[in-house]
C-alpha cells in the first residue's frame, strides 16, 4: 500500500466509515472501497486488537502446517506475473489503487499538456519564415547526395491548425465524458474532482479563443500583386 493508504487503514481500524476517510484524505469513495478490498478485508488485516483464543492446528512438522507453495507476484498479477518486467508490475500496482476519475482525468492532463506543449513547438512567427531541414545524406562514388526540405510558414501553419483542431476535439471529448461520469456517480467524487472539469473548461474555452485571434494573423498568403498578370 502507498503511504495515504496506509493512513487510510490506521483510520479505519479505528472505526471510521468510508465516506469520512475519503473526505479525510481527499480521496474519492471508490478509492477508500478499491483499498479496502485489496488490502484491508485480507484476512488478519482489519482485526481489532484483542486477546485470541488458542485453537488447535496442524502438528508441527505436518504438510498440513503450511500453505500452498507460490509466490507474492503471482497472486498480483496472475498469469501474467512471470512476463512482466518489475516496472511494468510496479506501474500496474499504482495504477490499481487510482479511481476512475482520476485515470480519466490523468489523461486529459496529458493531452492538454501536449497541446500547450505543441504551441511553442509549432510557432510561426511570420509569413516569410522558413525552415531548412536536411532530408537525406548518404555517400556515393561521385560524391555526397544531399536532400534538404523546405518548410514554409503557410504549410507549417495549416499542419499546425489542423492537429490542434483534432487535439482540441480530442480534449473536448475526454472533459465531457468525465463530466458525465463525475454526475452519474456524483456520491463517489470528491469535491476536488467535481472542481476541476470547471476549470479546465475554462482554461479551454480561452484557449481556443486565442487560438482562433492568432489564425487571423497568422494565416496569410502572398499571392503577389494583382496588376501583374
Amino acid at each position: 500500500m502507498n503511504e495515504k493508504a496506509d493512513l487510510a487503514h490506521e483510520d479505519y481500524l479505528k472505526g471510521l466509515k468510508y465516506k469520512e476517510i475519503a473526505e479525510k484524505h481527499n480521496v474519492s469513495l471508490s478509492t477508500v472501497k478499491s483499498w479496502a478490498t485489496r488490502y484491508w478485508k485480507q484476512k488478519g488485516c482489519n482485526q481489532p486488537k484483542k486477546v485470541a483464543t488458542k485453537k488447535r492446528g496442524a502438528p508441527i512438522g505436518n504438510k498440513n502446517a503450511t500453505g500452498p507453495p507460490g509466490n507474492k507476484n503471482a497472486e498480483k498479477f496472475g498469469f501474467f506475473s512471470k512476463y512482466l518486467p518489475e516496472e511494468t508490475r510496479e506501474l500496474i500496482q499504482e495504477i490499481s489503487i487510482k479511481d476512475k476519475f482520476d485515470i480519466l482525468w490523468e489523461q486529459i492532463t496529458i493531452q492538454y499538456a501536449a497541446i500547450i506543449r505543441a504551441q511553442k513547438i509549432m510557432y510561426v512567427k511570420d509569413k516569410e519564415e522558413m525552415i531548412k531541414e536536411l532530408k537525406k545524406h548518404e555517400s556515393t562514388e561521385n560524391g555526397e547526395k544531399i536532400e534538404y526540405e523546405f518548410q514554409f510558414a503557410w504549410d507549417r501553419q495549416a499542419s499546425f491548425l489542423n492537429a490542434q483542431s483534432r487535439a482540441m476535439s480530442e480534449l473536448r471529448s475526454l472533459i465531457k465524458q468525465y463530466d458525465e461520469m463525475i454526475h452519474k456517480d456524483w456520491n463517489l467524487a470528491t469535491e476536488e474532482q467535481k472542481n476541476r472539469v470547471d476549470k479546465l473548461k475554462c482554461e479551454v474555452d480561452n484557449l481556443s479563443k486565442d487560438d482562433d485571434e492568432d489564425d487571423e494573423l497568422k494565416i496569410v498568403v502572398d499571392y503577389g500583386d494583382s496588376n501583374d498578370n
